[in-house]
């Protein structure tokens, strides 16, 4: 598959963005701290971050339905190596305010919100769709490596060159992104199968969403992809109130059981990279479901800080393998010339989820047990994998009731 000179400048790319975006979330928390001294302001930067999602991640997939999913990369890293630039230069200028920041995240994020599209269609172009279960377990493995790396290197960098310079060294790594892609293949490939003048915005519009409820099982596929999308968010909310509340621990043992997620992610990863055939099989999606509830309760259970790292461990692990194979049944699905509508459409509803649940589960961790929250997740995961697992049963009694019949 690193054959593939294609997927491997992708890799590249994907891995040195990553590190960047690993960087980016330390030296803005950083700069908005030195700058206000603000916690809220840093809570209202990463919000705004989903707003675009929310809405222009439908856009961005009909774009790249429309034009060179290579070409759209490429326009769109590089917007976002201009936004993200704006704010070095407007601070060495010596007149940069928080609400230039939430302007720059704004404009990040719409950058974002057009380029992820592009990005599930592009890489489902260049590798065969036997191969799109390893091609994006490997993905994940390495970006998730590099964000780990600038989480790392971020912190380093902050204190030998400041936390302003770290953004614009996060703007760089776009930039070198968009070159890479851009070599990743030669000539204009439209991704319409059909020859002509382009129908309109809101024909597309239609389209996908009417391919979403007539193609069999999209749908379905594109409602497990909100599952670990969603979760992995309340579970960033609620993990660091439950290390200094329930275990009253402090920053240190927060470092070692997020650390655990994302070894417990690297190492499903890099064996779902080499064994990824078992993941083809659409009979195990209610035990992944469930799986992905089974270690919020031993998290709720936890009452030491090894513990909680060993069930964030195993979470971290079930998350890999429900995200590489939901993100890849929306893929490999839906005719090629659909696949970024249909991950526009699914991005859209991930954000909108996402922003919702933290709203309300942050009021609502302000009164409630953190435990009470990880057990709920727990009983409705285990709820939605017992429901699928008891539909696919119904469908086989029904198909060989049929097939009875018929003889």
């Amino acid at each position: 598959m690193l054959k593939n000179q294609a997927y491997l400048l992708y890799l590249i790319a994907s891995v040195i963005s990553s590190i960047g975006t690993g960087m980016h979330f330390i030296a803005i928390t950083w700069l908005i701290l030195e700058m206000t001294d603000s916690t809220t302001k840093v809570g209202i930067t990463l919000a705004i971050s989903f707003l675009p999602l929310m809405f222009l991640a439908s856009f961005g997939g009909i774009i790249a339905d429309r034009y060179d999913r290579r070409i759209v990369m490429v326009v769109f890293n590089l917007f976002r190596f201009l936004s993200i630039s704006l704010v070095p230069v407007v601070y060495w200028v010596g007149d940069l305010s928080i609400f230039f920041i939430y302007f720059m995240q704004f404009l990040n994020s719409i950058g974002t919100s057009f380029y992820m599209p592009a990005n599930s269609a592009f890489i489902r172009e260049i590798i065969h769709d036997d191969q799109m279960y390893r091609a994006n377990a490997t993905t994940q493995v390495w970006i998730q490596l590099g964000k780990l790396s600038g989480a790392g290197l971020g912190g380093v960098f902050i204190a030998w060159f400041g936390s302003i310079n770290v953004v614009f060294m996060n703007a760089i790594t776009f930039l070198v992104a968009a070159m890479l892609i851009f070599f990743a293949r030669k000539g204009y490939v439209s991704p319409q199968s059909e020859k002509g003048p382009k129908r309109k915005f809101w024909v597309n519009l239609k389209e996908g969403t009417s391919l979403l409820f007539k193609q069999k099982g999209l749908f379905f596929y594109v409602f497990l992809t909100l599952l670990p999308s969603f979760f992995v968010h309340i579970y960033n909310l609620g993990v660091g109130v439950f290390v200094k509340v329930e275990l009253n621990e402090g920053a240190d043992a927060l470092g070692i059981i997020d650390g655990a997620y994302a070894v417990g992610a690297l190492v499903l990863g890099l064996f779902i990279s080499k064994q990824a055939d078992w993941l083809k099989n659409k009979k195990i999606i209610p035990m992944v479901v469930m799986m992905m509830g089974l270690p919020f309760l031993m998290f709720s259970l936890s009452s030491s800080v090894a513990a909680a790292a060993i069930s964030v461990f195993l979470l971290g692990a079930a998350f890999q393998v429900a995200f590489t194979m939901f993100n890849t049944l929306i893929q490999i699905t839906p005719p090629k010339e659909f696949v970024g509508r249909i991950s526009g459409f699914a991005k859209s509803l991930q954000s909108l989820l996402a922003f919702a649940g933290l709203l309300y589960f942050g009021g609502w961790l302000e009164e409630s047990s953190v435990r009470t929250l990880l057990l709920g997740i727990f009983l409705l995961l285990v709820c939605i994998g017992v429901f699928v697992w008891g539909k696919d049963l119904l469908l086989v009694r029904k198909f060989r009731d049929t097939e009875k019949k018929s003889a």
